[in-house]
């Protein structure tokens, strides 16, 4: 079909076709060019304006995860003395602005005021949690709770399944970089408890916790 249509051009049709087919494979070697510089990490010639990689892909799984622990300390009622919440926890990193993570968390019984101080074991938590941010240091956090809230002296006792208490959290979250050995942000956390009112005896429903990331 091209000789048929170089042949009713003219004299002059080999001449043009020649030309353009010339000019369509410089446009061609020009784009290959652009694809190999992006697979070098330099996109920014073809990518869509305001479309930003997931440099997260680039890490390993291990150097994706981020370990942290967390501290939540709870005023004495008339059914449990003051607690700290003492926990640990593991994120992985989706992408620069998304965290999936699990923890669990160990409730350390202070005993009640300065003139009763005692240690105990006053309960455990499994945790599960999302962070996405907003702007900035500010995230949305969210998570999912189990609690055994009853002093223990064995750990056959937490397999009573009955005596868990679930926990559903949302709030916000602030991180502030620190300057330290051990620890690389501090995450400050204001989290409300939407099953608190569900809870025999009732939790508080404001929860403050502080994030210390090793990473």
């Amino acid at each position: 079909m091209i000789q048929q249509q170089i042949r009713s051009g003219g004299p002059n049709a080999q001449q043009v076709f020649n030309q353009n087919l010339q000019s369509a494979q410089s446009q061609i070697n020009e784009l290959k060019s652009k694809i190999m510089r992006a697979g070098g990490g330099s996109s920014d010639d073809i990518m869509p304006e305001g479309f930003k990689p997931n440099s997260e892909k680039t890490k390993t799984f291990m150097n994706r995860i981020e370990y942290s622990t967390n501290i939540q300390t709870q005023k004495s009622t008339a059914f449990f003395p003051t607690t700290s919440d003492l926990g640990l926890s593991a994120a992985y990193r989706l992408n620069p602005k998304s965290l999936l993570g699990i923890g669990a968390s160990f409730k350390l019984g202070l005993g009640n005021g300065w003139r009763y101080i005692k240690f105990s074991g006053e309960g455990v938590g499994l945790r599960s949690f999302i962070d996405w941010k907003i702007k900035g240091n500010f995230w949305i956090s969210g998570g999912y709770e189990m609690n055994y809230k009853t002093a223990f002296n064995s750990v056959e006792v937490l397999r009573n399944f009955s005596a868990w208490q679930s926990s559903g959290l949302i709030g916000l979250s602030k991180s502030v970089p620190v300057k330290s050995k051990f620890f690389k942000k501090t995450k400050v956390q204001v989290l409300y408890d939407m099953l608190a009112k569900q809870q025999r005896p009732q939790a508080q429903t404001v929860i403050v916790r502080f994030n210390y990331n090793f990473k």
